[in-house]
């Protein structure tokens, strides 16, 4: 696989197929090696938020640390927050329950604006225009590959720990 493809330094798209899990990590990674563009706070939530995606359990906290630095960020360094919101666009949905008792849809995350509560209501209306009827609505949410991809990575490396104690 090119290491390249998601490369803040790149303006290809990043695409699901071929978009890495680290992908973000490096960009994040590229943001905190420029010591004089982000503020002490600043470096503190892009740490946050690189040990959010690197867990890739908290999708809601990953949410919401994204949005408050893509607010804060986004004007100064708008090419790594492009390569951010397409890798998040990529690896999270949203699982909607129109009530308790209904299966959840998974609905496509669209970073068209910037707080949580905005994209969570996003969410909704896509699932609203299925023709549902709303009985008590719940958004939440979810990494898409990554957590399969992380649980894949943590069970290969269970086998070899295992292969080498016997």
């Amino acid at each position: 696989m090119n290491p390249a493809i998601c490369s803040t330094s790149i303006a290809a798209d990043c695409e699901s197929s071929s978009c890495r899990q680290r992908c973000a990590l490096e960009v994040i990674d590229e943001l905190l090696r420029e010591h004089e563009a982000i503020s002490g706070e600043e470096a503190d939530l892009l740490l946050d938020l690189r040990w959010h995606l690197r867990q890739g359990s908290d999708a809601e906290g990953t949410l919401r640390l994204f949005c408050d630095l893509r607010i804060r960020l986004e004007q100064r360094h708008y090419l790594a927050f492009f390569r951010l919101r397409r890798w998040l666009e990529n690896h999270l949905v949203a699982s909607v329950r129109l009530c308790p008792a209904a299966e959840p849809h998974l609905t496509p995350v669209k970073f068209d604006r910037y707080c949580v509560e905005a994209i969570r209501r996003v969410c909704l209306c896509a699932a609203l225009g299925r023709g549902s009827v709303l009985l008590a609505p719940r958004v939440r949410f979810c990494f898409h590959d990554v957590t399969t991809q992380v649980a894949d990575v943590k069970t290969s490396e269970n086998l070899v720990a295992v292969e080498s104690a016997v």
